[in-house]
């Protein structure tokens, strides 16, 4: 008995770290497994813990391990990976590259931590696997150089999926639009074109469909479905929007996939046709054009901004009907953990909600240090407890747990 519970002693920390190690955490969904967390913040604003500085500039939100943080930024159009201690000392600082320097400029994607290793991918197609403890470059692919990609409008961005020995990768070229690299030396393992599709600023989620487990991802022109086995493609629909932008990446559920994208293109509800292998719509709602945000799935609503509108809404799952609106706190990005929603607004605001059926209820909101701004896109993590905000060359730890 006393051996056993020895065994989980030593586990726990396996299972509660470790579960900020890439975009959107462990499910890709922004569901964080933290409880406990304060229901509201007193005197509707928090202490800062603390500071993670120097990183430069860039949009991506940090990974996190017992080790500490780990985050890319640019510094004088140059990208780099930091490593940072728990308590806020630099590890190490590894060059990846040059990074984006056009309007809104500075690194995009966040890294993804894997077995001691960490993949990034920079917004000039240079990919990278480090060394977590010593930042050492274990491997390099321009994947623009190799595949003939190019940079596209606002900075290539995605965050690299490592799946099982394999790290997955749009480098857009003519000829490959998707690669699967061997984790652990970089070299190809399958290649697969899509007509030509670029990047769409978005990264691969695996989902499990009839017992078979799958990528969807957003190109710039399509919507596919792949093995992440082999880059076969098993699905493709037309997209119509036009600037190829579909940063948020679609939701599965039961057959089913959400789609949203901005400027005014719209929120698609698809059925999955095992039997022609197509979507079926299954309805439409031009309204929801979803750009940024995110979007998190509760009791039945669909929630996020609509772009055009400038609004947070929710949408029935079932047909889309709109069922709430509100202007009460400006758009931002949002993730999940304890039954709430924490929001990062593109103002610089901070805020604790509650989904309800109706929509959801603000409860607490505050001031960042950067507050008023613009374009704070980046989207928040939590991990033990802890909220980590992202504003250009900082980020800022706050304790939520109660």
């Amino acid at each position: 008995m006393k051996l056993a519970f020895l065994i989980i002693l030593i586990c726990l920390p396996v299972l509660f770290f470790g579960q900020a190690h890439r975009w959107h955490g462990t499910n890709q969904d922004a569901r964080y497994p933290d409880t406990d967390l304060l229901d509201e913040w007193p005197s509707d604003t928090l202490p800062i813990k603390q500071t993670y500085s120097g990183i430069g500039e860039g949009y991506g939100s940090p990974s996190i391990t017992e080790a500490g943080l780990f985050i890319a930024g640019m510094h004088d159009s140059t990208g780099y990976v930091f490593h940072f201690s728990h308590d806020g000392e630099m590890v190490w600082k590894t060059e990846y590259g040059q990074d984006f320097t056009f309007r809104f400029p500075g690194s995009r994607g966040t890294p993804t931590l894997d077995d001691g290793k960490l993949y990034y991918s920079g917004a000039y197609g240079d990919a990278v696997c480090l060394d977590m403890k010593t930042g050492k470059i274990i491997w390099h692919v321009n994947i623009f150089e190799k595949y003939g990609g190019e940079l596209i409008k606002w900075g290539y961005t995605e965050s690299p999926l490592v799946y099982k020995d394999l790290v997955i990768l749009q480098p857009g070229g003519q000829e490959v639009s998707l690669v699967g690299l061997n984790k652990y030396d970089g070299t190809v393992v399958w290649e697969t074109e899509v007509e030509g599709n670029a990047n769409a600023y978005s990264t691969p989620r695996l989902i499990e469909h009839n017992g078979k487990t799958l990528c969807l991802l957003n190109l710039d022109f399509n919507l596919v479905l792949f093995d992440p086995k082999t880059g076969v493609v098993k699905l493709k629909h037309a997209l119509t929007e036009r600037r190829g932008n579909h940063s948020n990446e679609p939701i599965y559920q039961d057959g089913q996939i959400f789609y949203s994208s901005g400027y005014g293109e719209g929120s698609v509800m698809y059925k999955i046709n095992d039997a022609t292998q197509q979507l079926d719509t299954l309805w439409q709602n031009t309204d929801f054009d979803s750009k940024l945000s995110g979007i998190q799935v509760v009791d039945g609503l669909i929630h996020g901004t609509a772009d055009q509108k400038k609004h947070w809404a929710a949408l029935r799952w079932i047909d889309g009907e709109e069922v709430f609106t509100t202007r009460e706190i400006k758009p931002g990005a949002f993730v999940m953990a304890d039954g709430k929603f924490f929001i990062f607004t593109e103002t610089g605001e901070i805020a604790l909600a509650k989904p309800t059926p109706e929509g959801f209820e603000l409860i607490s909101r505050f001031e960042s240090p950067e507050f008023p701004t613009v374009h704070a896109y980046s989207h928040p993590v939590i991990y033990m407890g802890d909220l980590f905000v992202r504003f250009s060359n900082s980020v800022w730890r706050y304790k939520i747990s109660k």
